[in-house]
C-alpha cells in the first residue's frame, strides 16, 4: 500500500509541475511532458544515490584543512571514498514510466 501511494503521488507532482510549466510558458501540455519527465528521472536519480562527484566533492572539502574558511572542519583520519550506489525507488520508476510514455505520444502527435 505504501508503494502504491508513492506512485501515484509521485505521478501527481510530475504532472502537476508539467502543467504548470506548460502555463508559465503560454504552451500545451504535450509540449513539456517529455522534458518534465526527463528532468523528474534526472532528479530522482540525483538526489536517490550516494557517492560519485558530490560526495566526493563534500569529502575534499572536509579534509582539506584550510584554516581560510570557518565552515571547513579538519578530519583527522582519511575519509573512505564512498563507492558509487543507486537505489531505485517507485519514483523513479514513474518518472521513467512516464517519459517514455510522454516520449511516445509526442512522436505520435508531432510526426505522424
Amino acid at each position: 500500500m505504501k508503494r502504491f501511494v508513492w506512485y501515484v503521488l509521485s505521478f501527481g507532482i510530475i504532472l502537476f509541475v508539467n502543467w504548470g510549466i506548460a502555463k508559465l510558458f503560454n504552451n500545451q501540455f504535450l509540449d513539456w511532458s517529455f522534458l518534465t519527465g526527463a528532468a523528474a528521472v534526472v532528479l530522482v536519480r540525483f538526489f536517490n544515490s550516494s557517492g560519485g562527484m558530490a560526495s566526493e566533492f563534500a569529502n575534499a572539502r572536509l579534509q582539506s584543512g584550510n584554516e581560510d574558511n570557518d565552515l571547513q572542519v579538519e578530519v583527522r583520519t582519511k575519509i573512505e571514498k564512498i563507492e558509487r550506489q543507486f537505489n531505485a525507488t517507485p519514483s523513479f520508476y514513474v518518472a521513467i514510466s512516464y517519459s517514455l510514455i510522454a516520449g511516445i505520444i509526442t512522436l505520435i502527435y508531432y510526426f505522424l
